[in-house]
C-alpha cells in the first residue's frame, strides 16, 4: 500500500531533545532478534544497506522530503541513510534538518519491516559542521594541542546536544587513526601522531558523545593514517610489531570507552584493501580487540574493490569478500539497489552464508535498539544551544607560540594586520565545514558566523593600541602601510580541503603567501605570522629565521578571531604544545618523537619536537618520582611558574625501556602533565602509566609478536627531570 508523509507528520515532534531511552547490550540484542526472525531475505539485504538522504528528497537533491519518500523507503528499505557533506535538506537550518529528519523517521516507522526506522549517520567531526548555523570547534590536531581530553569530551557533548536536537542518532566521529606523516590529507583531523595521547582523546571523544545520547563511530579501522608517500588511500605496509604499538592502542581505547561503531580503513594494509579484510576487520578487531558493536563500511568502498583497485572481478565477488571479511553495513549512498541485487545474488549463491547474513543483520538491528529506535522517542525541534563560550575556550586552548623575540604581546603602536586568512572563515574552519571541502567548495552556499582575526584584532584592540587591515592583493598600499607601522600580523594558511584534495606533498604554501611573507619582511618592521593550517608547514629558511614571533593556530574554529585576538594582547597566555613533530626538511616529513635508534646512531633533530611551545611565562620542574604500582607505574613531578604571568604548563611524560631484543623508542610518550599556574605558583602533578602503556612486542622480522613488560630499569622523563623505577 502506498503510504504518504503529510506535512504536519513532517513538522510532528515534541519541543526540545530529551533524553533518550537506551537498552542494555542484552536487552538491544533481544529486541532486535524479535525483528530479524521476521525478515525476508530482501529485508535482510535493506537492514544491511545505507542509502543516501537526498534519495528521499524532492528531485532527487537537496530540498524537502520528496510526496513519494514512503514509496522509496518501501522499495529500498534501508536499514540506515546519511548525508554527504555539503548535502542538506532545505531549507538548510537546523529547524529544516529537525524536521527533515523526524519526517524521515516518521516514514521508517510506517514503511519498514518492524516498524524500526533507518538510523542518520553523519560526518559532525569539529561540532555539526554541515549545518550553518551550528557551532565549530577547532578540528582535532588542534584539540590534540591542548592535551586536555576533558576538553575534547566537553565538546563532544556539546557536538552531540546539538545533533539530538536536529535528530541525528550517529556520528561517523572520532578519527582514531595517527597523524604520522603530515602530508597526507587527512592529518589535521587526527589528535596527533603519539599512540598513548591519541588514545586519551579518543576515549574521551567517545564518552562524551555517547552520554549525550550519540552513537560514536571510531575511524577508520586500522592504518589508515600511515599511507605511502603520504597520499591518501594509499598502501600502508605496517608490520606486527607497528600494528601492535602504533596503530591499536587508540582503537583499543575507543572500544573500552564503549563505541558502539567502527568505520573500516578506505585503503589498504600490505597490500589488501581492508574492506576485503577478514584478517582486520574479524581477527582484530572482534578477536584480538573484542570489539561486539556495527562495522560499517566507508563510502562507496565496497563498489571501489572493482572499479579502483581492481582485487575482484565484480560487484557480486566484492560484495560476498566485504560481508564475509566483516563489514555489517555498507555505506552506499547512490545506488542502492545494484548493492542489493548483488548481495542478494551472493547470498543465494551461496557465497554468503545465511548465518553470516543473519549476523550483519543482527548487528544493525543491535545497534538501533541501543540508540533506542525501537520506540517512539522525544523529538529534537532544531533549537541549537550557544556554545560559543565553549569554542572560544577551546581554540585559546589550542594556540601554540612557536617564536617570540618579545614582540608579543601587543600593548602598543600601530598594527598592521594582512593576509588571506585574516577575515577568512573558510581557512579558520578548514575542510569539513559547511561543505564536505570546506566554506565555499560545495553545493551550499551559506557562510557560517565565524570570529575572525582581523575583525577581532580591530575589535578589541587595548588603549595605545590602533589597528589597520589591509587584503594582500593591493600590495603597493599594503607595503606603504607597512612603512607606518610598528608590527605586522601575517595570517597565513592553507585553502579548506578534505582527503585526497588536502594531500600537501611539498608542506608548503601556495607561492603567493610565501612571496607576500618576504615582502613584508622585506621592511624591517616586526613580522607576527599567524599560521592557520593543518599540519607542520615548512618555510624557506631565510624567512623563518627573520620572524618576531610565530603562533600555530591550527584551524581553530568559530571562535578563533576572539581566542587568537586575546593571546595576541596578552589578555590570556599561549597554552597549546604541539601533538605532532615539526619537521626541518621535507626529507623529515614522518619523522616523529618515538623513532627508534638509527643504525648509524644518529637520529634527525626536527626543527619543533613533539610537545614544544612559548608562553608569555616559564616554568620549571623539580622533584621528578617514578613509584611501581600493582598496575603500572604513578610518574610525579612538581611544576613551578617561574615568570611573571599566569601559564599552563604542560609535560609530556615519556619511558625509555629496557633492552628486549627489539628497537624501541628512544624516549616513548605514555602520559601527560599539565597545569594552568599563577606566577610563583607549584604543584605537584601525577599520572598514572599503565602497564600496556610500557609493553615491547617481541618477535622476529617475519613472524608474530609478543606483547610484554620487561623487567628491568625503566627511566621517565618529564620536563628536565628524570626519574628511575626498576619493574620485575
Amino acid at each position: 500500500m502506498r503510504r504518504l508523509l503529510t506535512a504536519a507528520l513532517v513538522l510532528a515532534g515534541v519541543a526540545g531533545a530529551q533524553a533518550v531511552p537506551r537498552l542494555t547490550g542484552a536487552e538491544a540484542e533481544t529486541r532486535a532478534r524479535a525483528v530479524l526472525d521476521t525478515l525476508t531475505l530482501d529485508e535482510k539485504i535493506g537492514q544491511v544497506s545505507m542509502a543516501h538522504l537526498f534519495r528521499f528528497l524532492e528531485g532527487g537533491r537537496s530540498g524537502p522530503v520528496a510526496p513519494n519518500a514512503g514509496d522509496i523507503f518501501s522499495r529500498l528499505r534501508p536499514g540506515a541513510t546519511l548525508n554527504g557533506g555539503g548535502d542538506a535538506p532545505q531549507p538548510n537550518t537546523p529547524r529544516g534538518w529537525a524536521d527533515a529528519l523526524r519526517g524521515l523517521d516518521a516514514l521508517g516507522r510506517q514503511t519498514l519491516p518492524g516498524g524500526v526506522p533507518a538510523v542518520f549517520g553523519t560526518d559532525a567531526v569539529h561540532g555539526v559542521n554541515n549545518v550553518p548555523g551550528a557551532t565549530l570547534y577547532p578540528h582535532n590536531l588542534g584539540l590534540g594541542a591542548a592535551f586536555d581530553p576533558a576538553l575534547t569530551g566537553e565538546i563532544a557533548r556539546a557536538t552531540a546536544q546539538d545533533m539530538r536536537a536536529m535528530n541525528m542518532d550517529w556520528n561517523f566521529s572520532p578519527v582514531a587513526d595517527l597523524g604520522r606523516d603530515p602530508r597526507w590529507g587527512r592529518f589535521y583531523e587526527t589528535f596527533g601522531e603519539s599512540p598513548w595521547l591519541v588514545a586519551d582523546q579518543v576515549a574521551a571523544a567517545v564518552t562524551g558523545l555517547q552520554a549525550g545520547g550519540v552513537a560514536a563511530t571510531l575511524k577508520h579501522f586500522v592504518g589508515y593514517g600511515s599511507p605511502g608517500l603520504g597520499r591518501d588511500r594509499a598502501d600502508a605496509e605496517i608490520s606486527q610489531k607497528a600494528l601492535h604499538e602504533l596503530y591499536l592502542p587508540s582503537f583499543r581505547a575507543g572500544i573500552r570507552a564503549g563505541a558502539m561503531s567502527v568505520m573500516a580503513n578506505s585503503g589498504s594494509v600490505n597490500g589488501i584493501p581492508v574492506h576485503a579484510s577478514s584478517a582486520i576487520l574479524t581477527d582484530l578487531l572482534r578477536g584480538e580487540l573484542g570489539f561486539k558493536g556495527l562495522v560499517v563500511s566507508d563510502w562507496n568502498d565496497i563498489d571501489r574493490l572493482v572499479t579502483v583497485y581492481r582485487t575482484h572481478a565484480d560487484l557480486v565477488r566484492a560484495t560476498a569478500a566485504s560481508v564475509n571479511a566483516g563489514i555489517d553495513l555498507y555505506m552506499v549512498p547512490n545506488d542502492v539497489e545494484k548493492y542489493a541485487v548483488a548481495l542478494k545474488e551472493a547470498a543465494e549463491g551461496g557465497q554468503v552464508s545465511p548465518a553470516r547474513l543473519d549476523e550483519a543483520a543482527l548487528r544493525v538491528l543491535t545497534f538501533k535498539a541501543g540508540l533506542g529506535l525501537m520506540d517512539a522517542r522525544p523529538a529534537g525541534r532544531g533549537v541549537l544551544t550557544d556554545h560559543r563560550a565553549l569554542a572560544r575556550r577551546a581554540a585559546a586552548e589550542t594556540l601554540t607560540l612557536l617564536e617570540n623575540d618579545q614582540s608579543l604581546p601587543l600593548r602598543k603602536g600601530r598594527v598592521l594586520v594582512t593576509g588571506p586568512a585574516m577575515d577568512s572563515a573558510a581557512i579558520g574552519l578548514g575542510g569539513w565545514s559547511v561543505n564536505w571541502q570546506g566554506v565555499g567548495k560545495g553545493n551550499v552556499p551559506d557562510v557560517p558566523k565565524v570570529s575572525t582575526l582581523a575583525t577581532a584584532l580591530k575589535a578589541t584592540a587595548p588603549v595605545g593600541v590602533t589597528v589597520s587591515a589591509l587584503p594582500d592583493g593591493k600590495r603597493e598600499a599594503l607595503l606603504k602601510a607597512a612603512a607606518n607601522a610598528d608590527t605586522i600580523v601575517v595570517a597565513l594558511g592553507e585553502a579548506p580541503a578534505a582527503e585526497s584534495q588536502a594531500n600537501n606533498p611539498t608542506l608548503t604554501l601556495p607561492p603567493a603567501q610565501v612571496q607576500l611573507l618576504r615582502d613584508v619582511l622585506g621592511t624591517g618592521k616586526p613580522v607576527v605570522l599567524v599560521l592557520m593550517a593543518g599540519r607542520p608547514i615548512l618555510l624557506p629558511e631565510d624567512l623563518q629565521n627573520r620572524l618576531s614571533a610565530f603562533v600555530m593556530a591550527y584551524l581553530p574554529g568559530s571562535e578563533g578571531g576572539a581566542a587568537l585576538a586575546d593571546a595576541l594582547y596578552g589578555r590570556a597566555g599561549f597554552p597549546g604544545r604541539l601533538p605532532f613533530t615539526w619537521p626541518g626538511t621535507l626529507g623529515e616529513a614522518g619523522l616523529t618523537a618515538d623513532r627508534p635508534p638509527e643504525g648509524a646512531g644518529e637520529a634527525p633533530l626536527p626543527l619543533y619536537p613533539l610537545g614544544f611551545g612559548r608562553d608569555y611565562t616559564s616554568f620549571r620542574t623539580t622533584d621528578g618520582q617514578a613509584v611501581a604500582t600493582e598496575n603500572g607505574v604513578r610518574v610525579s613531578v612538581t611544576v613551578q611558574n617561574t615568570g611573571k604571568a599566569t601559564g599552563t604548563g604542560t609535560y609530556i611524560v615519556t619511558a625509555s625501556l629496557p633492552p628486549a631484543g627489539t628497537l624501541e623508542a628512544v624516549r616513548r610518550p605514555v602520559g601527560v602533565v599539565r597545569a594552568a599556574l599563577k606566577p610563583g605558583e607549584s604543584r605537584t602533578l601525577s599520572v598514572a602509566v599503565p602497564l600496556e602503556r610500557l609493553e615491547a612486542f617481541a618477535g622476529d622480522a617475519f613472524g608474530p609478536v609478543m606483547g610484554s613488560v620487561a623487567p628491568g630499569p625503566y627511566t621517565f622523563q618529564i620536563g628536565d627531570e628524570t626519574a628511575r623505577v626498576n619493574l620485575p
